[in-house]
């Protein structure tokens, strides 16, 4: 007897048609849409966050590159003024504009001349570079009417699934679904020869 029920039990549990699966797979579709539309709505804020804080990463790592190349050649020039006597006194003879007696000077223009300080550059700004998906991302993020009908299609995804897409309701949409088919065939006879 109670192999007979646990078999009768199986049975039931499975969809026994195409149809009965085919309800089954449209309504675990319909869940995993919904869950897709949710999450997009939900985490599209963040994850724009998360590229802006990604870009500005980007451009503190470049700046950081740059000062530790200008923070290298600063050492070697410290290096080269605590090692060298001949280095030192040349760098202070050009800061201090000093001429030695057997020097000739020649003037030149103010933009070729020597200045110790001239090494420091000035930073450079990146460019920013974004995303191909960036601004699908900002849309998402920012228009309040689109996430609004984004959640109000996943909420109905779900009504749908739970009401009309459920496997012991299989036999009164396939019926619905013969019933169409039977309409679609006559209008189609009818009208098209």
């Amino acid at each position: 007897m109670s192999t007979l029920l646990s078999t009768n039990s199986r049975q039931e549990s499975r969809p026994d048609t195409i149809s009965g699966m085919a309800i089954s797979l449209a309504f675990w579709l319909c869940l995993l849409v919904s869950a897709a539309l949710f999450a997009v709505v939900a985490l599209s804020p963040k994850f724009l966050v998360y590229l802006h804080l990604r870009s500005q990463f980007d451009v503190n790592q470049s700046r950081l590159v740059t000062l530790e190349h200008q923070a290298g050649q600063l050492q070697r020039v410290i290096d080269a003024i605590r090692g060298d006597k001949d280095f030192a006194s040349e760098l202070t003879r050009i800061e201090f504009d000093a001429v030695r007696p057997d020097e000739e000077v020649i003037p030149v223009d103010v933009a070729l001349k020597l200045d110790a300080r001239a090494f420091e550059m000035p930073l450079p700004n990146p460019a920013e570079v974004s995303m191909w998906y960036e601004p699908g991302v900002k849309y998402l993020a920012s228009d309040g009417s689109l996430r609004v009908s984004l959640l109000g299609t996943a909420a109905l995804l779900v009504v749908v699934s739970f009401t009309m897409l459920q496997p012991a309701g299989a036999e009164q949409v396939s019926s619905g679904v013969r019933s169409c088919n039977v309409i679609w065939r006559s209008l189609r006879n009818r009208y098209v020869r």
